[in-house]
């Protein structure tokens, strides 16, 4: 896997990521100390979540090496990873799926043996045992496929779905509660269509990005429009 981010380990055997190297390749444009503020108001917390670091910058500035002290910040790998979720584009979707496979392969790394390499290892004549080991595999390998969502992850859904509905009924004007209610009720509804759950919170990390990429292209169904405009003229009359 090619290195997007550098990932070091700190003396808590903790993985933690440069704040500022994140910042650079998301393509911020604000300023990142202003930046960084902003994403901690999402609940992260100092000394938990990242640390604060003073670092010595040094950059080359006409034909002078011009040194500073900076501001920079350690970031564990999940305060990261949801940092880039955060930001709603393309560079953030891959900054997350890359720290989800760091996590993956760091888990690899912590087993003695891979269940593969265990179940290779083991002799023919023992397939009881092999099949046991297999049954584990899936067992793993479901648990993983049905992982919850993090409360970052459920937090982002709900107030992404909020925002939508948002962008959606200013295109209408002004609209009553009940209007708002059909846009939400159409929105979830289509949640449950594209992932399969009954409730939300049914959702698995599974569907993350699936729900993600429908609430950002979601528009109302002919139906739902329908509705909205026979409503406003009920209440214009």
């Amino acid at each position: 896997m090619n290195q997007l981010i550098t990932i070091t380990q700190n003396e808590n055997n903790d993985q933690v990521v440069s704040g500022r190297e994140l910042h650079e390749f998301l393509g911020v444009k604000d300023h990142y100390t202003d930046w960084f503020k902003d994403m901690c108001k999402y609940g992260f917390t100092e000394n938990f979540d990242f640390i604060t670091l003073n670092e010595l910058s040094e950059k080359t500035e006409g034909s002078r090496l011009v040194k500073r002290n900076i501001i920079n910040h350690a970031l564990k790998i999940d305060m990261a990873k949801e940092i880039s979720m955060i930001q709603r584009n393309e560079k953030g979707k891959q900054a997350r799926q890359y720290f989800i496979e760091v996590e993956k392969e760091l888990k690899q790394q912590l087993l003695p043996l891979t269940l593969d390499q265990q179940i290779a290892a083991i002799a023919t004549g023992y397939g009881s045992v092999k099949e046991e080991l297999v049954e584990v595999k899936d067992r793993v390998s479901d648990l993983e496929e049905n992982a919850p969502l993090s409360a970052g992850e459920y937090n982002y859904i709900g107030s992404r779905i909020n925002q939508r509905v948002a962008e959606v009924a200013r295109g209408y004007g002004k609209i009553t509660r009940e209007q708002r209610g059909k846009l939400f009720k159409d929105i979830n509804q289509g949640v449950k269509v594209v992932t399969g759950v009954s409730t939300r919170t049914q959702l698995r990390a599974k569907h993350f990005d699936t729900v993600v990429d429908f609430t950002n292209n979601w528009e109302p169904s002919t139906a739902t429009k329908m509705q909205l405009r026979q409503m406003s003229f009920d209440f214009e009359a």
